[in-house]
């Protein structure tokens, strides 16, 4: 009786480790897939709330990235067809997740990527600041292209 007993709690104990190992890898690797120059461009870009309370900055969260396909853009370094690298991120306020961003590209000139910023609140501003440039004040939903040198 011992021994089945000793034999079911070690079991327990290695099946937790193999979690915990396999999150810290699943965690560890996944950030490791995040393209560089999207995380620059996320580390460039503050965004704030303009009410509700105001001046309030949001933190930013990694969630995925991939390829997709290109099926519309009035871009022209962006044509219908071709493949590209995306990325998606959730920004937050106090834990509530406030916006999604998906940045996209580089387009074909290697240089220029797609930024659109979605809100799940609707009604609510924000000011969004991206490295040099002026800052744009939006309210639910913006695009806007960035240029990495």
């Amino acid at each position: 009786m011992s021994q089945k007993t000793t034999a079911v709690l070690v079991l327990i104990l290695l099946m937790g480790c193999g979690f915990l190992v396999g999150t810290f890898a699943g965690g560890f690797i996944g950030q490791l897939t995040v393209p560089a120059s999207h995380k620059a461009i996320v580390d460039n870009m503050a965004i704030t709330t303009l009410t509700n309370p105001p001046g309030a900055t949001l933190t930013h969260a990694y969630l995925s990235s991939g390829k997709a396909t290109w099926q519309l853009s009035s871009l022209t370094v962006f044509p219908k067809g071709n493949a590209y690298t995306y990325s998606l991120w959730v920004y937050s306020y106090e834990g509530d997740p406030e916006l999604a961003v998906c940045i996209t590209g580089p387009g074909t000139d290697g240089t220029t990527y797609q930024v659109e910023v979605t809100a799940f609140w609707h009604g609510r501003s924000y000011t969004l600041k991206q490295g040099t440039n002026a800052p744009i004040d939006f309210t639910d939903n913006t695009l806007l292209t960035v240029t990495v040198a």
